[in-house]
């Protein structure tokens, strides 16, 4: 049988005021009835909570921007040597909470080896614990970024890139950043490494040539140097699993 304390923590966790002020007082009026009462409200407000729960992680699963579900679940680490490499220091990092530890993580690597899909797998894991994540290329947040700036809306749209507890940084490098795009990148990271809040960084372009991705060296150097500081590198190579699946589909 629950006890009142516990009783009046789930009424607490719902917001139910009134319930909870005139709980005790309820309870003495129907003496007799207690262990019923309390049995039946905590079953109740477990029942409320759990779907709340589920609720708000849908919520936080749809305004993520996915724009697919990826999950560890569905993740080939016996691939190749490199993916077979990284997986328990990536299964590590899955389970640790990276919005608590403020830790950042990068992937590196060719097309079509699952950086994506390992990156889309954290933000999902977080997501799932509630917490507030989203996924964007870097070409859509460039783009977003440099709209709001000729239209006078950058400090609240800046706001939708800082303010997640975890940001995806998709396909870093598979489009060159003109001089305000790479400017108002630095500021979202900059505020972001200030806030110790992460990023999740997918890129196809080795750290030692970022200076041809950003618009120059000391924009390159500084933005790497605050998403590396605190991180997980997970460097994948070799043959791409989507050309490997293509060619299994022909055979």
């Amino acid at each position: 049988m629950p006890d009142l304390p516990t009783v009046l923590d789930h009424l607490t966790a719902l917001k139910l005021k009134a319930f909870h002020g005139h709980l005790s007082t309820a309870l003495e009026k129907h003496s007799s009835a207690q262990e019923g009462i309390l049995s039946t409200l905590d079953e109740l407000a477990q029942a409320e909570i759990a779907l709340r729960q589920e609720r708000s992680v849908a919520y936080r699963i749809e305004h993520a921007c996915f724009e697919r579900i990826q999950t560890i679940d569905t993740f080939d680490f016996e691939y190749n040597p490199a993916t077979k490499k990284i997986k328990h220091r990536y299964l590590r990092l899955f389970e640790a909470d990276l919005t608590e530890q403020g830790l950042c993580a990068l992937f590196v690597g060719s097309a079509g080896l699952g950086k994506t899909h390992l990156a889309r797998a954290l933000g999902y894991r977080l997501c799932q614990k509630n917490r507030r994540v989203l996924f964007t290329t870097t070409h859509a947040l460039a783009v977003n970024l440099t709209t709001a700036e000729t239209t006078g809306t950058l400090k609240r749209v800046l706001q939708t890139y800082i303010q997640p507890a975890l940001l995806i940084l998709d396909e870093v490098g598979y489009v060159g950043l003109r001089e305000l795009e790479s400017n108002l990148l630095f500021q979202v990271l900059s505020a972001r490494y200030e806030k110790q809040r992460p990023v999740v960084v997918t890129t196809n372009r080795p750290f030692g040539e970022w200076n041809q991705i950003f618009h120059n060296d000391a924009i390159a150097h500084a933005i790497l140097d605050r998403l590396t500081e605190k991180s997980e590198v997970f460097h994948l190579e070799g043959k791409s699993y989507r050309e490997t699946h293509r060619q299994r589909l022909k055979t």
